[in-house]
């Protein structure tokens, strides 16, 4: 099976929700072949990964044989070291992630299985997932076992007294026996240099 066309494209959001961050800049890479398979693939970056996609990746990626995760593990390399002068990490890597992701959709659908089976099998049943956003309550009634809660995060000393505030209210909510954490990931660990102990350890 052999890569036809690429084309990356950053989405018109018109429904977002105003919470944190609203699409994470999603795009989506779309990958044709000459056997009319066609894969799609999600990335980040935004409209500077179209860019580099459609300027750039494509023409690495075009007229590229697809018939093993082998053969896509050495797209990748190829990708990543094309765009070594500008990349090898932020917007050439979420770029290089929506083509790896596409390509991996289209050799998925060619024969016929699910992604997990290319790469190894299905390891569990069941995979661990968290809420994230404001609604401690309503997560709780979904049955989350985890929640990341965002709160106001400046830098400034005060901003730790907002997240030990909103972590005392949602570790109350979901009880000593669900995970917890903030957002910003650190604020809390950092509060301990502000507080006592104690009151650090039953957060």
């Amino acid at each position: 099976m052999k890569i036809t066309d690429v084309k990356a494209v950053f989405p018109d959001y018109k429904h977002v929700v105003p919470s944190w961050r609203t699409n994470f800049w999603q795009i989506v890479v779309r990958v044709e072949s000459n056997v009319g398979v066609v894969g799609f693939g999600y990335g980040g970056g935004g409209i500077a990964s179209v860019e580099i996609i459609n300027r750039h990746l494509k023409e690495y990626v075009v007229g590229q044989e697809v018939n093993s995760v082998t053969d896509i593990a050495m797209i990748w390399d190829m990708l990543y070291n094309a765009s070594m002068p500008y990349g090898r990490k932020g917007l050439a890597i979420m770029a290089l992630s929506g083509v790896d992701l596409a390509l991996f959709d289209l050799l998925g659908k060619a024969e016929s299985k699910p992604v997990y089976d290319l790469i190894g099998g299905a390891k569990r049943e069941k995979v661990f997932s968290y809420a994230t956003g404001a609604n401690s309550e309503l997560y709780h009634k979904l049955g989350y076992k985890a929640h990341k809660f965002p709160h106001r995060w400046s830098g400034s000393e005060a901003d730790y007294d907002t997240a030990v505030e909103t972590a005392d209210k949602t570790r109350d909510m979901f009880g000593p026996d669900r995970d917890v954490n903030d957002r910003h990931l650190h604020v809390l660990g950092q509060a301990g240099y502000y507080r006592n102990g104690e009151t650090t350890f039953s957060i």
